[in-house]
């Protein structure tokens, strides 16, 4: 509990910077939180080994975290590269536990179908980052359903908080697609919303490995 509450007291102090010039500062301490949630989790409960399996994706999302909050040109491409080599080291991460099925593919391939409709929305535009949100969509949606096909089949409280992780982990990005490319007057929610079910998810997938 006292991890959670240290976690969730970070969370309120980025939220808190939001536009301000100190947000870069709280956005990284709450990334390398998760990160350092991992190790000490990782290492208080014997699971040195897993570790290995998620320390690589989770070092890529608070590098993507820190390109997107410092807002250098080109940042959210930059930050979409970074977050789509992080979800690329899950997947290969987890074939360390499992081998290749077809049907884990069947959530990438509808989360495709999903994201070519909605750019017919009105209001819905993807500009000259479709081919790289296109590449990303596929990536997070095969890591998500590859955490659903672990818990599927291994069944523990590990794994059920991973897979949790990753749903809100993927529910995050379809936030932020709606706030990055749909033109609508709720940007402050969904900026909101996407901080908060990126975050949970971060922690649920860090924190499973001090889940016996």
């Amino acid at each position: 509990m006292l991890i959670l509450g240290i976690y969730v007291v970070l969370f309120i102090m980025m939220i808190g910077t939001l536009k301000k010039p100190y947000y870069v500062f709280f956005k990284g301490l709450n990334s390398l939180a998760f990160v350092g949630i991992a190790i000490y989790g990782a290492i208080s409960a014997n699971r040195v080994d897993f570790l290995y399996i998620l320390l690589p994706g989770l070092i890529g999302c608070m590098l993507g975290d820190i390109i997107l909050a410092t807002k250098p040109k080109n940042h959210f491409l930059y930050g979409l590269i970074a977050f789509l080599i992080a979800n690329l080291c899950f997947v290969l991460s987890f074939y360390r536990l499992q081998g290749l099925r077809i049907e884990e593919f069947m959530i990438p391939v509808i989360a495709m179908i999903v994201l070519v409709s909605l750019s017919y929305l009105p209001h819905m535009d993807y500009s000259q980052l479709e081919k790289p949100v296109m590449i990303y969509c596929f990536v997070i949606a095969w890591a998500m359903s590859k955490s659903i096909m672990l818990y599927l089949s291994f069944q523990t409280s590990l794994f059920l908080w991973l897979m949790i992780g990753f749903v809100l982990y993927f529910i995050s990005d379809f936030i932020l697609l709606f706030y990055k490319f749909y033109e609508c007057q709720y940007k402050n929610q969904l900026g909101f919303l996407n901080l908060l079910t990126y975050y949970a998810g971060l922690f649920m997938i860090a924190y499973s490995l001090m889940i016996l």
